[in-house]
């Protein structure tokens, strides 16, 4: 096995990306959930009465439909095709995921993750960096991997499958 693939069946917590299965330890800390909850508050107060729905980890997605493919858990995971959304979690590709970056989990988010959701079609991925208070947000087109547009707790991001949503990073970092 590699370093860091493991047994999942041990597992409380894990990812399946491209054959390896990744361990989810150890839990995220008091600001990556202060951070998570405040861009899903923002996402989920907006969607209300949308045929989009919005979902915060931990919660499923399986990028290829299949249970031994593609697991992974975004901390927030925006779904627009509502039969997708199935009792385990989403069969199929998100239209939007976000992962708040931390040490443990840093470099699979920007590599193989990253990939990975740009190969099964994710159309926007932000990876949130809570040390640097900055959002790099990729949009992906054509499989193609796109130079990302980074922002700081100053700025106002739109997430691009919508008209009007606008986060304030002000608020999603305090």
């Amino acid at each position: 096995m590699h370093a860091n693939q493991t047994d999942h069946s041990e597992l409380e917590r894990w990812e399946r990306i491209e054959g390896i299965i990744y361990d989810m330890s150890p839990p995220p800390t008091s600001d990556h959930q202060r951070i998570v909850g405040n861009l899903f508050s923002s996402i989920h107060t907006y969607l209300k009465g949308k045929t989009c729905k919005v979902f915060v980890a931990p919660f499923g997605v399986w990028l290829d439909e299949e249970e031994n493919g593609n697991y992974v858990e975004p901390d927030i995971t925006i779904i627009c095709t509502p039969s997708k959304i199935q009792e385990k979690g989403c069969l199929g590709v998100p239209d939007v995921v976000m992962e708040v970056i931390s040490p443990s989990t840093g470099k699979k988010d920007r590599t193989v993750k990253l990939r990975r959701y740009r190969i099964s079609g994710v159309k926007e991925c932000w990876l949130v960096d809570p040390m640097n208070l900055t959002v790099e947000v990729y949009q992906f087109a054509d499989n193609v991997f796109p130079e990302p547009q980074v922002y700081d707790k100053e700025d106002r991001i739109r997430i691009s499958i919508f008209d009007d949503l606008e986060i304030d990073l002000h608020d999603v970092f305090v």
